[in-house]
C-alpha cells in the first residue's frame, strides 16, 4: 500500500514534469521514490556522470493514524457467512520532496513544478485515475487504495532543521506534502458464522 500510493506520485509527477517541460526534461524520469542516505553515511541517489544531475526524491518521512476517519468494527457477509472484521486502519503519510540537482536555479523551478502539481492534483482516485492500483495484486481488493488527498505542510525552521539532521543529509530544496487517506485491512475475519434466519420468541 505504501509503495503503491509513492510510486504511482512518482508517475503522475513525472508525466506532469514531462509536459510541462519537454524541451529540458520530455525524456527523462527523475522522481524516484527513495531514502537520502544509506545506512553507511553515503547518497542514496546515484549522480548522473558527467551531466547536471536532475532529481525529485521522494521520501516518507511519518507516519500517523488518522483518527477522525476510525470507523467501529464492520460486517460483511461472504459465502452465506456474516465475518466481523476490525475497523480499516487510516493512515496519512508525509511525503518529503527534496530536489537533488548540481543546478540551484533549475532545482528551484522543479520544486515549483512539484507545488504546481499538487495544486491542481490535490486529490487521486480511482475515478480520475484508474491506473492507481496497477502495482496491487487484483486478487486482494482489500490491499486497494481507494483515494489521496495530498495537503502542503509547512514545518518551522527548527522542525526543518531536527528534521534534516534526523535524516543525515544536508539540506537541499524541498516540500513535504501529507498525503490522506491511505487505508489498511485486513481481510482476515475475527469472527465468522451463519447469518440469522429467524427470531424465536420464548414464552417463559
Amino acid at each position: 500500500m505504501l509503495r503503491t500510493a509513492l510510486e504511482f506520485l512518482a508517475e503522475e509527477l513525472n508525466l506532469y514534469i514531462k509536459r510541462k517541460d519537454a524541451d529540458n526534461f520530455g525524456n527523462v524520469d527523475m522522481v524516484v521514490v527513495s531514502n537520502l542516505m544509506k545506512p553507511d553515511g553515503s547518497f542514496a541517489v546515484a549522480a548522473d556522470q558527467g551531466n547536471d544531475t536532475f532529481k525529485i526524491i521522494l521520501t516518507l518521512v511519518n507516519l500517523e493514524e488518522d483518527r477522525i476517519a476510525e470507523s467501529q468494527q464492520y460486517f460483511q457477509k461472504v459465502n452465506d457467512r456474516i465475518q466481523v472484521n476490525n475497523p480499516p486502519l487510516n493512515l496519512n503519510l508525509h511525503v518529503l520532496f527534496s530536489v537533488f540537482t548540481t543546478n540551484y536555479v533549475s532545482g528551484l523551478r522543479l520544486l515549483s513544478y512539484v507545488i504546481g502539481f499538487f495544486q491542481s492534483h490535490s486529490a487521486f482516485d480511482t475515478e480520475t485515475h484508474p491506473h492507481l492500483n496497477n502495482k496491487t495484486d487484483p486478487g486482494k481488493p482489500w490491499q486497494r487504495i481507494g483515494r489521496i488527498v495530498a495537503d502542503l505542510h509547512p514545518i518551522s525552521f527548527e522542525q526543518q532543521n531536527n528534521l534534516w539532521a534526523a535524516l543525515g543529509a544536508k539540506y537541499m530544496p524541498s516540500v513535504i506534502y501529507r498525503l490522506r487517506t491511505v487505508t489498511f485491512t485486513d481481510a482476515e475475519p475475527k469472527m465468522e458464522a451463519p447469518p440469522i434466519t429467524e427470531v424465536v420468541i420464548a414464552d417463559n
